[in-house]
């Protein structure tokens, strides 16, 4: 057995929480690496809330209103205080430089993206009477600041355009304004939500690729040329969902990190209302939709540097008190707010903020049971976040014997998985130590590998890379030399049929079955699988689909070369065959242009919904009357024994005493003789 081994860091030496509170002094942060440390070393993640300064913001001004400085500021202090008050730990603020105090008041701008009505004058005013006195209230309350720019950006934003000039104007002055008073604590989020960021080729054409950098990069330097060394952070496109971009070319100087939205149905997430934002995503894929989507577009970023997500909250429609619509849901499972913090903590190098109005946190009884208000009920946001916030601000400034003494390991979740190849996977494991405290020790701990050809681990994730099988065990040895494991079993397969892989809901919601392969959709919807890498089918001939019975459902096999389920597919009628062996290179897409086969993205079934699809199996093949899934890896290799490794059927199904026939060993077939 190859083994892997990751340096392993004990769970009280884990990422914590930096200890700024009332009447605090607040150690100075810095960017080392993909972390934010104090000047300790200590690395460091913020949680806390934001606020934005407009009288239709603070309760659509109830309150106050044109344009009354002490009126917006006792207002907003009030609301920090009582969310202090009620015993919320937070420690950072993202503060918004609402443009209703630095536009023109007589201007008819249309939204908050239109720079037309911007006054310099005024910004430079209100910045110092309005942003820059609520900044100093919130860090003498032991709380960190960043500040967004006036407004959102535009639809689509251009290297060179009006816009970037307008952000180069607002941060210069705000840099010198910071240096000025000496402080280096106050934070910067760049811009706000860009979605779409171009640059101009040589050839005159609007291109995307690169744009982010070449958008960005000069904003910075003209922080830095004004002798503002404070914390950047830099958002990315799609509404701050999508940082691939720099992945390829990241932004350049010190102490730069990335600011990121979530909310439900991004980055495949479970939501109860699709998110008005089209962030390209298909939501409802659960814990495994989620993980791999941010796995695909924000780890690509935390390999190198820290993260802050800025916007972010959950409730019930109901409630009509969030902008995402979701539930907490379970870790591992269904819901959105448990796997987001799981996410958060497993990445660990991510601070994070709850957009939910401070008015109503300041309303927050910790004391009153589970209810069905949006304060009360464990489901939305409000409850959970509190409690975790504490849990994040419990202090063990000098662990004793028992705090590092481990007591056991656990698993959080099942301990077989079949996983789709190309997707990543966190798995839960938690520490119990003597003094009784728990931890999360699912990044740090030591990760060992039976067949690392189907997986590998990076930065708190298992990679899935192809085809077949691995167990995977997960250990934890304590100061004292005291080793705890777990084991989990990973079967890699393109089609499988499990719950957590097979998503009912990728267009409307449905359900799926694993013990009897029943799908049922939604009013004209779609299930199946996702592939944020693209599986590669193009080493085969056929596509086999076998069913139970007959379908009544209109069903059709639906295949997607682009990673867009309104993307032109390449469309199956099942009609009343059980056994469906389609040739995969005589296949087109709706516009009659050849499907490629080299990357599917999206693979599933369509119908009218309601009634039942009873899948058999799914899988692709090389011979038209094959009856198992053929494996199609590597070349067919002569051996006449088996050795020590791990021998697989063509099933996938591990084999102890192996008959002669062809097998897999190694990712490879072979023959035993």
């Amino acid at each position: 057995m190859k083994k892997i081994v990751f340096l392993l860091f004990v769970a009280c030496m884990a990422v914590v929480t930096a200890k700024a509170w009332r009447n605090m002094p607040m150690p100075k942060l810095h960017i080392e690496g993909r972390y934010l440390v104090d000047e300790n070393g200590n690395k460091v993640n913020l949680h806390g809330v934001a606020q934005t300064y407009s009288p239709w913001f603070n309760e659509k001004g109830k309150y106050w209103d044109n344009y009354d400085v002490d009126g917006c500021l006792n207002y907003n202090k009030r609301m920090i205080s009582g969310v202090l008050d009620k015993g919320y730990k937070i420690n950072v603020l993202r503060l918004h430089m609402d443009p209703y105090w630095s536009n023109n008041p007589s201007a008819n701008n249309g939204d908050e993206s239109d720079i037309s009505a911007f006054n310099m004058l005024r910004f430079k005013q209100y910045f110092n009477s309005v942003f820059y006195e609520m900044a100093k209230y919130c860090e003498s309350n032991g709380i960190y600041v960043v500040m967004r720019p006036p407004g959102v950006c535009p639809k689509e934003i251009t290297v060179g355009d009006n816009y970037q000039k307008y952000l180069i104007k607002v941060w210069e002055y705000v840099a010198e304004r910071l240096v000025k008073e000496g402080n280096t604590s106050i934070m910067i989020e760049l811009a706000n939500e860009p979605v779409k960021i171009c640059k101009t080729d040589a050839s005159g054409k609007k291109i995307t690729s690169g744009a982010s950098f070449d958008y960005f990069q000069p904003i910075v330097d003209a922080i830095r040329a004004k002798g503002c060394n404070n914390i950047i952070w830099v958002p990315g496109p799609g509404y701050q969902s999508d940082y691939r971009d720099y992945a390829v070319k990241p932004i350049i100087g010190n102490n730069i990190g990335y600011a990121v939205h979530c909310y439900p149905g991004w980055f495949g997430s479970d939501a109860e209302v699709e998110s008005a934002e089209n962030t390209g995503d298909v939501s409802g894929g659960g814990y495994n939709g989620f993980i791999n989507g941010w796995h695909e577009r924000i780890n690509c970023v935390t390999d190198f540097a820290p993260i802050i997500v800025t916007e972010m909250d959950w409730a019930a429609k109901k409630y009509d008190c969030s902008w995402g619509k979701s539930t907490t849901g379970v870790r591992g499972g269904e819901g959105f707010g448990a796997n987001f913090k799981f996410l958060c903590d497993y990445t660990g190098n991510v601070s994070w903020t709850v957009f939910t109005g401070l008015n109503l946190l300041a309303e927050y009884d910790d004391s009153k049971p589970d209810g069905s208000t949006f304060l009360t009920d464990p489901e939305s946001c409000a409850r959970p976040v509190y409690r975790w916030f504490k849990d994040y601000a419990a202090e063990w400034p000098n662990p004793t014997a028992d705090a590092r003494k481990l007591v056991s390991l656990e698993l959080g979740c099942a301990d077989n998985f079949k996983i789709l190849p190309g997707n990543a996977i966190a798995i839960p494991v938690d520490a119990t130590f003597a003094d009784g405290h728990k931890s999360c020790v699912s990044a740090t701990a030591d990760y060992s590998i039976s067949n690392p050809s189907v997986a590998s681990f990076k930065n708190g994730m298992l990679l899935c890379n192809g085809v077949g099988e691995t167990d995977v065990v997960i250990s934890l040895t304590d100061d004292f030399g005291t080793r705890k494991e777990v084991s989990v079993h990973l079967t890699l397969t393109p089609f499988p049929l499990s719950a957590d892989s097979f998503n009912p809901n990728i267009w409307e919601k449905g359900s799926f079955d694993e013990k009897t392969g029943t799908l049922i959709t939604g009013k004209y919807g779609f299930g199946g699988w996702t592939y944020n890498n693209g599986l590669d089918m193009s080493d085969y001939k056929y596509l086999v689909v076998e069913l139970y019975e007959k379908q009544n459902a209109g069903a059709e096999i639906h295949l997607f070369d682009e990673n867009d389920y309104w993307a032109q597919n390449a469309t199956i009628q099942i009609g009343t065959r059980t056994r469906v062996v389609e040739e995969l290179a005589t296949l087109k897409k709706g516009n009659g242009v050849m499907l490629n086969t080299e990357h599917i993205y999206i693979a599933g079934f369509w119908s009218y919904g309601g009634n039942p699809i009873r899948i058999k199996s799914v899988f692709l093949s090389n011979d038209k009357d094959a009856t198992e899934a053929a494996t199609g890896i590597g070349e067919v290799e002569a051996l006449p024994d088996c050795g020590d490794n791990v021998i697989y059927n063509l099933r996938g199904q591990r084999v102890v005493n192996p008959t002669p026939g062809i097998y897999i060993k190694n990712g490879k077939k072979i023959v035993i003789i």
